[in-house]
């Protein structure tokens, strides 16, 4: 526990099983016996016992209450111990929120955010334009900009969220299973403010992205628990074939066996619910395979084949995303879609949209709207930090980059009442064809009217020779008296074969 001749730790017996129970900061008003699990709240020097609090579920986080690490607080480094976790839920998925006591009882907290982390502080210089009363979804619309404390954010997420699980030390603590307003708003700058409305008034934390490296922390689950998490695994419920996890941020992946999508979000202790898949579809490159790209090393742990249509349109085009995995940077995504190749990645922030959101700004280069469309899953295989499930749908917008940015897009994401947005550019496929140690990789946006097929130039040669000899064939036939090409009595020379079109992508959108 952080402790310093300045602030005293309070320690006093559960009131549930006689423990002892500690409190390492003053701010912290709630703790959870980790002996008997009874929820105990603190006032002033007495412990009163508000109920029993659920088992926290394995979700193999690489952090653990009782790991130190280092922030900038003031400008100056800041020594800090976890000391609590909120497990909680919403429709979007489920997340961890850790609670950081200091030496003088301060407290932070470390969540987590699409497979990254974000630190935050407790905000309080605002004049909180916040409405009076009960949370209402209809005060807080997804796009819409507000003013805090003189910043401009825009809501990015609007959640009944609710609380699963707890331990150790908490500021507050919301009824267990019982839903309350949770706002998310970003800005350009990459900052989340977040407005939580489980108590009143509402608390707000100010907070940006960090990598686990620059926290330095100590402590974590690595060597020695790594390896006992390595036979992390599971039967799948379709087939009970063994099903291995790789990655402590899995929220869904694929059985190996029979591809069926299981839903990890509820942690392995349960139930699971699974999806079953067919019509599979092959992925260019191969899931496991490795990679340099951007001076990083990245494997392929995930892979989607989704579909779009626009509004108004009644054709639908289709493209691929490989997720990617490095241990330092988190995820990436590569994306396969008649523009051609892209790489990209979730940022914190959001860019700023003009009032028709017609174009946008982001780290001071200019967008502008390519196309908006609904977006459906329709196979995945690997692993996924978010939940998914074939038959997703989202609503998805995509925005080119003007001028010098030309080869750069930002690219929206909504669902269950959550944006999330994304930042790449173009990259040529010869370049990830090397990277990955292929001989070659199909580029759609290099084809024409035969995009669709998955035929070498030599093969459309070869065909069209051999539509040139049957049309031949065909002129020679006809010029005989009494030949009939659909009555192969009559025309010896010709028989009528089955065929198809060579079928085609339609165009869309820049990737998603």
């Amino acid at each position: 526990m952080a402790s310093s001749s300045s602030q005293r730790v309070y320690r006093a017996p559960c009131p549930g099983c006689g423990a002892p129970v500690e409190f390492a900061s003053a701010q912290a008003s709630y703790a959870v016996c980790e002996f008997c699990r009874s929820t105990v709240l603190r006032q002033s020097d007495v412990l009163l016992r508000k109920g029993s609090m659920a088992e926290v579920f394995e979700d193999y986080s690489p952090l653990r209450i009782g790991a130190t690490g280092s922030v900038l607080r003031s400008g100056r480094p800041d020594a800090f111990t976890l000391v609590g976790r909120l497990q909680l839920k919403s429709s979007a998925g489920t997340w961890s929120e850790w609670v950081a006591a200091f030496s003088d009882g301060a407290l932070g907290f470390l969540s987590e955010d699409n497979g990254q982390f974000v630190w935050s502080w407790p905000w309080h210089e605002h004049p909180a334009p916040i409405p009076d009363g009960a949370f209402k979804a209809s005060d807080w619309l997804l796009g819409t900009r507000r003013s805090f404390g003189g910043q401009s954010f825009t809501v990015s997420s609007v959640q009944m969220a609710s609380l699963v699980s707890a331990q150790g030390e908490l500021m507050q603590l919301p009824e267990p299973g019982q839903p309350y307003g949770l706002v998310e708003l970003r800005n350009e700058q990459g900052q989340v403010l977040s407005v939580d409305f489980s108590a009143l008034p509402p608390q707000l934390s100010l907070g940006e992205r960090v990598a686990l490296d620059d926290l330095k922390m100590q402590g974590l689950r690595d060597g020695a628990s790594l390896k006992r998490e390595e036979g992390r695994h599971f039967n799948c419920p379709k087939c009970a074939a063994v099903v291995p996890v790789r990655f402590s941020s899995t929220k869904s992946l694929s059985c190996p066996s029979c591809g069926s999508m299981v839903d990890l979000s509820q942690g392995m202790g349960g139930e699971l619910a699974y999806a079953e898949q067919n019509e599979p579809v092959s992925p260019s490159i191969a899931l496991g395979s490795k990679g340099m790209l951007e001076g990083l090393q990245w494997q392929v742990v995930g892979f989607q084949h989704r579909m779009g249509q626009e509004a108004g349109d009644d054709e639908s085009f289709g493209w691929e995303e490989y997720l990617l995995f490095n241990q330092k940077a988190g995820f990436a995504f590569l994306i396969d879609s008649t523009d051609g190749w892209s790489m990209a990645r979730v940022v914190t922030g959001v860019p700023k949209l003009s009032g028709n959101r017609t174009t946008a700004k982001y780290m001071r280069r200019q967008y502008r709207l390519e196309s908006q469309y609904l977006a459906e899953t329709t196979y995945a295989l690997g692993e996924f930090y978010w939940p998914v499930r074939r038959g997703q749908k989202t609503r998805n917008a995509d925005y080119l980059g003007t001028g010098e940015s030309n080869k750069a897009f930002l690219a929206s994401e909504t669902e269950n009442g959550e944006t999330t947005w994304t930042h790449g550019n173009s990259v040529s496929a010869t370049t990830l064809a090397m990277a990955f140690g292929l001989k070659q990789l199909r580029d759609r946006s290099q084809v024409g009217v035969l995009s669709g097929s998955r035929f070498g130039l030599w093969t459309i040669l070869i065909g069209l020779l051999v539509l040139w000899l049957v049309f031949a064939g065909l002129r020679s036939c006809m010029s005989r008296p009494g030949c009939d090409p659909n009555v192969d009595s009559n025309c010896s020379s010709y028989s009528r074969s089955s065929g198809g079109s060579w079928g085609g992508y339609t165009s869309g959108g820049s990737h998603k």
